[in-house]
């Protein structure tokens, strides 16, 4: 009668002392009918074994919080002045504007002659063009062009110092 092997997981199994009863009894017959398998578990039992006598270290519980407590941390890196381009330019065109704002209403406020206009009726096309299309093609590139800076000085500095290192 041909009897099957057992796998190296259950022979492990054997060695370790966690078979079942029925792999126990097959184990028995293979080592009593056929020299292969005995010769086979010898081998698996010699490196069980080895492996066993080997001194393993094995990390302490407190591991993690050793190896925490002993981590340097990096000092917090001060932003330069470069960083904070953005709101220095926006501050100086605030201050701009509002300078300009109040320079203009104290000189209009205190003025005695009235500012005309001159008015062209002859350029109704030009008048248009330059109110609808012009105006809309300005203002939409105007809109671009600040989100454009508003996401290479504010957004991509501010991502890239909350992306989280592991190395």
């Amino acid at each position: 009668m041909i009897m099957k092997m057992l796998t190296d997981e259950q022979i492990f199994d054997i060695l370790d002392g966690c078979a079942s009863k029925e792999i126990l009894s097959q184990h028995q017959n293979l080592l009593t009918e056929s020299a292969e398998y005995k010769a086979y578990f010898d081998e698996l039992e010699a490196v069980h074994f080895d492996l066993a006598d080997l001194n393993i270290e094995k990390p302490s519980a407190e591991f993690t919080e050793n190896l925490l407590a002993n981590i340097a941390y990096a000092p917090v890196k001060k932003k330069s002045w470069s960083s904070q381009l953005t709101w220095i330019f926006l501050a100086l065109m605030s201050v701009f504007f509002v300078v300009t704002i109040g320079l203009a209403v104290f000189y209009f406020s205190n003025s005695t002659s009235a500012i005309a206009i001159p008015r062209v009726n002859n350029l109704e096309v030009i008048n248009d063009f330059s109110t609808d299309l012009l105006v809309k093609v300005i203002l939409l590139i105007n809109l671009i062009v600040i989100l454009a800076i508003f996401d290479k000085k504010v957004l991509k500095p501010y991502f890239m110092n909350r992306k989280v290192r592991l190395s």
